[in-house]
């Protein structure tokens, strides 16, 4: 299982110091460098904690030899004519890749690369920014499913091009060469107007497909949330879902999936099951806040509500694996998310007095969301609060376990549910029924508002730990549940610490969370003064 930790060092404590024992069965680049290997799988903690290219492990049929200098110098797989050119530095490539006699994902059948330079960002995508967008969960759906359909020439370009586009911007926040940073910034753009421009041509010849508009709008909205061009990066999800439900709403029940189990493709669904997942997970009430000159806002949650309104999953004694505890808080965050035609109020949020560029009334958004979520009847619910109550003590093990040394690996998955489900017990209880302490209680005492200082007590653990990427993730993680905090708890005090932690982890963003917008928006929301409330937001 992708979820399941490592017990690495333990298993070898005190044996006397013989020849190649201890690095016998580590990854290949710890045995290159002759030093110990923890064997954290899917990449070892020790190479990654020492900013070096975990080489991974040899199969069971490798017999390496005692000695490999090959590996000592990891091989570029850039070709000789791109490494004698003139000037190298402006088309910089992803890090080398290791000796090919490491155990990796394969190339998916049918791809062919333009070049090498194609093909090494290619490889970045599959090993890099597949897993740093999966938030700490199994990648399968960036490193499987998208890269089978490359041998569709946009489909591959979109990969390439969001690939060049996140190293650009990882390596702008690290302050490295603005010559490297800007040729992978041209590189990606050149990549993305040729994935555009075979994508309407396809479109014109009639050879698209809804499984390749679906992957197509989901590398879109990676691509233009990393470029800084949210309105355009809505408008294709919010068209994506539109698709989705016009596709499923005649006969639901055939595009029907276990979501407790390993997701994948059914060959009796035009749809994957992986796409839909991604999809219900960007249909949210703030997809329909962020919508802005609609004559009719679009309706927030419709897929699950087409799919799964009449399933309840009955949560189990224990959880195996994160994946498996997320399906069952995602049931029951979905379940009290409000869902039909949103109030017409929801429409005043956006200032249209500019039509160049309207603005978001951050101002005016709590009460808006409070008065959607109280229409729909989200308050104070005992049966929420309940299944919450059972989903932590299913999930205790898991949560334990990751705060071990052992279950490091676990860490950022775990802790981020352990977070996303308190903030929606916030949801049900309201922050004034979590507890009885007055409007302006001190921020030190932890019997006021005790949800919140666990929250934040979380988070600041979680911004700390070395696996927290302060990049671009695709699926909602903390923000939100701070965003809720600055908006909606009484307490100043803790206001105040909720912007402080979402300060430190710009500039992250989760989807269309972003850490600095949130951290305006906070500061802004502040200033309007301790007014209490019982609702909060979980978009």
């Amino acid at each position: 299982m992708s979820d399941t930790g490592s017990t690495g060092e333990m298993s070898q404590a005190k044996k006397p110091r013989a020849s190649r024992p201890k690095v016998k069965t580590g990854c290949v680049t710890c045995k290159a460098r002759r030093v110990k290997c923890d064997e954290a799988k899917p990449h070892c903690l020790r190479c990654s904690n020492f900013g070096r290219i975990c080489g991974g492990y040899p199969s069971n049929e490798d017999n390496p030899r005692p000695k490999a200098p090959s590996l000592q110098v990891p091989r570029r797989l850039l070709s000789k004519a791109m490494q004698g050119s003139p000037s190298p530095s402006r088309t910089p490539s992803p890090a080398p890749r290791p000796a090919p006699t490491v155990r990796q994902l394969g190339l998916p059948v049918g791809v062919v690369f333009q070049d090498e330079r194609e093909h090494q960002y290619f490889l970045h995508f599959r090993d890099e920014t597949a897993i740093e967008i999966s938030t700490g969960f199994d990648p399968s759906l960036w490193n499987v499913l998208v890269l089978k359909a490359c041998d569709i020439p946009a489909i591959r370009q979109l990969v390439v091009a969001t690939a060049a586009l996140s190293l650009a911007m990882t390596k702008s926040e690290l302050g490295a060469r603005d010559i490297d940073t800007s040729a992978h910034h041209q590189y990606a753009l050149q990549k993305y107007g040729e994935a555009l421009k075979g994508i309407r041509e396809m479109v014109a010849n009639g050879q698209d497909s809804i499984r390749i508009a679906l992957i197509s709008a989901l590398l879109i909205f990676c691509f233009e949330t990393l470029h800084g061009d949210l309105d355009r990066a809505i408008d294709h999800v919010r068209s994506a879902v539109e698709m989705i439900v016009k596709e499923i709403s005649s006969t639901p029940q055939s595009f029907y999936f276990t979501r407790t189990n390993t997701l994948g493709a059914r060959g009796s669904s035009a749809i994957d099951d992986e796409l839909l997942t991604a999809f219900m997970r960007l249909d949210r009430p703030s997809l329909t806040c962020l919508s802005k000159n609609e004559t009719r806002m679009p309706e927030p949650n419709r897929i699950f509500s087409s799919l799964f309104s009449q399933e309840h999953l009955e949560i189990p004694g224990g959880f195996e694996t994160t994946t498996e505890a997320r399906a069952y808080l995602e049931d029951i965050k979905w379940r009290i998310m409000p869902s039909g035609q949103p109030p017409e109020s929801i429409k005043d949020l956006w200032n249209m007095e500019s039509n160049d560029s309207p603005n978001l009334d951050l101002v005016t958004l709590p009460a808006q969301l409070r008065a959607w979520y109280k229409s729909f009847g989200v308050e104070n619910s005992k049966n929420t609060s309940l299944e919450l109550a059972h989903w932590h003590d299913a999930f205790s093990s898991i949560l334990n376990y990751s705060m071990t040394p052992a279950g490091d690996s676990l860490f950022v998955a775990a802790v981020m549910l352990h977070i996303q489900a308190l903030s929606t017990d916030l949801l049900a209880n309201g922050f004034a029924s979590s507890n009885s302490a007055p409007v302006g209680s001190s921020a030190g005492d932890l019997h006021s508002f005790p949800t919140v200082h666990a929250i934040l007590s979380l988070s600041r653990r979680l911004v700390a730990h070395p696996k927290f990427l302060r990049a671009f993730v695709f699926d909602v993680g903390i923000v939100p549940s701070l965003v809720n905090i600055c908006m909606l708890c009484p307490d100043q005090e803790l206001k105040l610490e909720a912007i402080d932690v979402l300060k430190s982890m710009v500039p992250r963003r989760e989807g269309w969370w972003d850490s600095r917008v949130a951290v305006e928006a906070g500061e802004r929301w502040l200033q309007q003064g301790d007014e209490q409330v019982d609702f909060e937001m979980v978009g």
